[in-house]
């Protein structure tokens, strides 16, 4: 029974179904939480972003000092996964506002 009511979550929001579980957010929540958790997806999003700001950042200082090529090679794949991670959780953060604009849509349109 409980695969049913996650499988009707997914087709009604399949981002937040998804980001959900990737961030760690898995318990169901009444249609009425749904902005809520929407905002708390976004801010840990937003942390994860941060860190991986920071992490290039330190591996961009790391290439400006590095003098041999073997780790001038490895800063340079640390850098290029931040920058694949970073545009990965950049691209999560707009399908997520999307989301929650749709969100505030239907509240909008529903609620009159």
């Amino acid at each position: 029974m409980a695969d049913s009511y996650y499988q009707g979550d997914y087709i009604k929001h399949p981002v937040l179904y998804e980001l959900s579980h990737k961030y760690g957010f898995t318990d169901n929540l009444p249609e009425s939480a749904l902005p809520n958790r929407l905002e708390e997806i976004k801010e840990a999003i937003r942390r994860e972003i941060r860190k991986e700001l920071k992490i290039k950042e330190g591996a961009e200082k790391l290439r400006e000092v590095t003098t041999d090529r073997r780790s001038l090679s490895d800063v340079v794949s640390i850098v290029k996964k931040s920058n694949s991670k970073l545009a990965e959780l950049k691209s999560e953060l707009h399908e997520l506002e999307s989301q929650i604009l749709l969100t505030k849509g239907n509240t909008v349109s529903n609620g009159q």
